[in-house]
């Protein structure tokens, strides 16, 4: 297993952490603190932030691994990067103010309501920013999704095997 693919395996992990994470502390906010709903969402929010922090570690070895071949693109690696670094502090705060909303509702604490609601806006953000990373990430092999693509463009890759037109008939 390479470098590269190391990471495009963990980077998914925050993208779709974060959108359970939204989800469950939603439902955690709706049902009034359950506790068993606040540390299910606790548990994704920590989740989320330790797999956006296996991306941010992985990153810089995958860029070195691809950015000597052909279509390799430094401006796109290099704000696919910046955005990540702002996703994956976002994402660790999150799983922060996660596990202080479980820890004060095991207190039985009525303080962790307000927890819960700045845990989901955190999650929000997280999930926010993840996407918006996730598509800095994906056009820098897939330049059918940048902007000002022509129409119809095929990515990188092709449509079909090299040198191939794929027939529509």
């Amino acid at each position: 297993m390479t470098d590269a693919h190391l990471h495009l395996l963990v980077n998914h992990l925050p993208i779709v952490g974060a959108a359970l994470s939204t989800l469950l502390w939603g439902l955690a906010l709706v049902t009034g603190g359950d506790r068993g709903a606040l540390r299910a969402a606790a548990l994704a929010a920590v989740f989320t932030g330790a797999g956006a922090a296996a991306a941010q570690l992985t990153g810089e070895p995958a860029e070195e691994a691809v950015e000597r071949l052909p279509w390799a693109d430094e401006a796109l690696m290099h704000e696919h990067e910046e955005r990540a670094e702002a996703a994956t502090v976002v994402a660790v705060i999150s799983g922060v103010l996660g596990l202080a909303a479980w820890a004060v509702a095991e207190k039985k604490d009525k303080g962790h309501i307000a927890l819960t609601g700045a845990a989901l806006v955190g999650a929000i953000g997280t999930a926010g920013l993840m996407g918006w990373t996730g598509q800095a990430g994906g056009q820098i092999r897939h330049d059918e999704i940048r902007d000002g693509a022509p129409a119809g463009a095929t990515g990188a890759a092709g449509a079909g095997e090299a040198g191939e037109e794929e027939d529509d008939d």
